[in-house]
């Protein structure tokens, strides 16, 4: 009855509707529910198990602007000790979510609805909220104690069982109604306070409070689109009148902002929609219509955009052109310097590229972007020995599974088959594939003439993997 409980309440906060930013409200927990470090280990495993199911977005450009925006508000949150990690799903579904650790993810299609930094950053001081107010540890508390694998491997799943709300609407089903009821009412509350929360968080930052009702009503517009194909259970729980009627009336109590236009909003909002775009020549020519007619907030985004797609679509004609406008309206950024370098790959010009990676370097000697490009780039060149020190030489990439792809071939390439192995392990522990990460270590131990020292990590990172999956298998059981 315990694991029902639990299950129920997942079920609940993931079947409420997908324009309305309510799954899965999942924060820190309570002293009483899972120690810090429990906690952190529940998250952690959750995040791999999602990046099996879901494809999250890896590139470092949309990554380190989403952080920096999302730590820039949690700082100002009543707990800015906590860790935070934001991440981006790819995903047409307009959503956000939170699982413990402080993780927090935001789907491509809620960033593409927003009109303004604004309105994005009120999501993520909403979900920001979320986490600071430990709502999930309430939950947990009343629904029994789980193995942390178990618990992580039902937030993993009830996420990805989003994609399709008629299996969550199906599942729901099975359950008491009386239980769902106060499951329901019991999420609701935490909406309400996480509204409060983060509009406090948004005040603190610098973003008009405004921007919180104002994107609500946004939500509550585009739900009229789903029409009659949206499951009964979603449609009963839109973004109401009365919670965007109470959000205004709080956004009121708040001085006005006059907060400046960031143009790298609109840069990496305009990337994502060419990152997950399936249809380049189509984005063409609508990003050429609105340029044509004037139908953009940025004229610089549009320039990009329309850059990256030819760039995709592998067209050369045009891309130097929206170069150049960029780099005479604009001031001095990373991403016209690779905008450049990716042209001259395309032109077949591989040693113009390294020359301004290299050159871009010297300006922005720490960024993490250029210096995987400048490697990738070496890697193709067969320079192994020059990516692996560019490589070696970055910071703050640890979660990123290509980042380890890269160097496991910069450490091939370059005669150290043991650190290859080891490296390629942790790129597929990285990606949720723990099984196969053992089985890769275990292969690399078998190598002749390793060090003791190499030996010694092998079989320590053996060790602490194989405890993890046989505690993920011990999941799976209890979570069936």
């Amino acid at each position: 009855m315990q694991r029902q409980t639990l299950f129920a309440f997942l079920l609940t906060v993931l079947s409420l509707p997908l324009y309305a930013i309510d799954l899965p409200d999942i924060g820190a927990s309570t002293d009483t529910a899972l120690s810090p470090i429990e906690e952190q280990r529940l998250g952690d495993s959750a995040m791999r198990q999602l990046r099996r199911e879901v494809e999250v977005i890896d590139d470092l450009e949309i990554n380190n602007y989403i952080n920096a925006l999302g730590n820039n508000l949690a700082a100002v949150s009543d707990m800015p000790e906590q860790r935070f990690t934001f991440f981006v799903v790819k995903s047409p579904i307009i959503n956000a979510f939170a699982i413990p650790g402080g993780y927090i993810g935001i789907h491509s299609g809620l960033i593409l609805q927003t009109q303004d930094e604004g309105e994005l950053a009120s999501v993520i001081g909403h979900e920001i909220a979320h986490v600071t107010q430990r709502h999930i540890a309430r939950s947990i508390e009343t629904a029994g104690k789980f193995s942390l694998p178990a618990m992580a491997a039902m937030i993993a799943g009830m996420i990805v069982a989003t994609k399709n709300p008629e299996i969550g609407q199906a599942a729901v089903a099975t359950i008491a109604a009386g239980n769902i009821q106060m499951q329901i009412n019991f999420t609701r509350v935490h909406e309400q306070e996480a509204d409060r929360v983060g509009m406090q968080i948004l005040s603190a930052a610098g973003f008009d409070p405004r921007s919180m009702p104002a994107f609500f009503e946004q939500l509550q517009n585009s739900s009229r689109y789903y029409g009659t194909e949206v499951p009964e259970f979603l449609r009963t729980h839109p973004v109401t009148t009365s919670r965007i009627a109470e959000s205004r009336d709080r956004a009121e109590q708040y001085p006005k902002h006059v907060v400046t236009n960031n143009p790298l909003y609109h840069l990496m909002r305009a990337k994502l929609l060419v990152v997950t775009d399936n249809n380049p020549r189509d984005l063409l020519k609508k990003l050429q219509k609105n340029l044509t007619e004037g139908r953009f907030r940025d004229e610089r985004a549009v320039h990009y955009a329309l850059a990256l797609t030819l760039l995709k679509s592998q067209q050369i004609e045009g891309i130097q052109a929206h170069i150049d406008w960029l780099l005479k309206h604009d001031t001095d950024r990373v991403a016209y310097h690779l905008l450049q370098a990716d042209l001259a790959l395309l032109q077949n010009k591989p040693a113009v590229a390294l020359q301004l990676y290299e050159q871009a370097l010297t300006i922005y000697p720490a960024d993490q972007l250029l210096g995987i490009r400048f490697a990738e780039t070496l890697l193709r060149q067969g320079q192994a020995a020059k990516a692996k020190t560019i490589l070696l030489t970055l910071s703050s990439t640890g979660n990123n599974p290509y980042y380890y792809r890269l160097l496991a071939q910069a450490y091939q390439d370059t005669g150290s088959p043991a650190e290859a192995g080891l490296t390629l392990a942790e790129n597929l522990y990285l990606q949720g594939k723990t099984q196969l990460a053992l089985a890769q270590l275990k292969q690399v131990s078998r190598l002749p003439d390793l060090s003791p020292y190499l030996n010694a990590r092998i079989t320590e990172r053996y060790s602490e993997l194989e405890t993890e999956f046989e505690a993920e298998k011990e999941a799976e059981k209890e979570a069936h």
